[in-house]
């Protein structure tokens, strides 16, 4: 009968141990995947298109310092301009209408 006893003790020992394995490892697993998603949410930025005036003075890369997301990156977005508003110069003109890119991480 003790023969009978601890085989059912180290059985439902072994039990608790696997339970909690795969307890620790789902939480483990849960987490990451609603942190990955978490950064993923929070670092996401939406691509929107707007039209503004050209005012006196201003220049493609007055505008692009204005409205690109990344500082380092106004060379391109000036690229970018010139390419969807089918400009093959940098020469702008006050009164007339620019399309612009901007960023926005609220979704619209």
């Amino acid at each position: 009968m003790w023969k009978r006893i601890k085989k059912f003790l180290k059985q439902r020992k072994n039990i608790i141990i696997l339970s909690s394995i795969i307890t620790v490892a789902s939480a483990f697993f849960f987490g990451a995947i609603v942190s990955a998603n978490t950064e993923k949410e929070e670092n996401h930025l939406y691509k929107y298109y707007t039209s503004v005036q050209i005012h006196p003075g201003d220049t493609l890369w007055d505008i692009a310092s204005e409205y690109c997301h990344d500082s380092t990156q106004v060379n391109a977005y000036v690229k970018e301009l010139k390419q969807i508003n089918h400009l093959s110069s940098n020469e702008i003109y006050a009164g007339k209408y620019l399309t612009v890119i901007y960023y926005s991480d609220e979704y619209k």
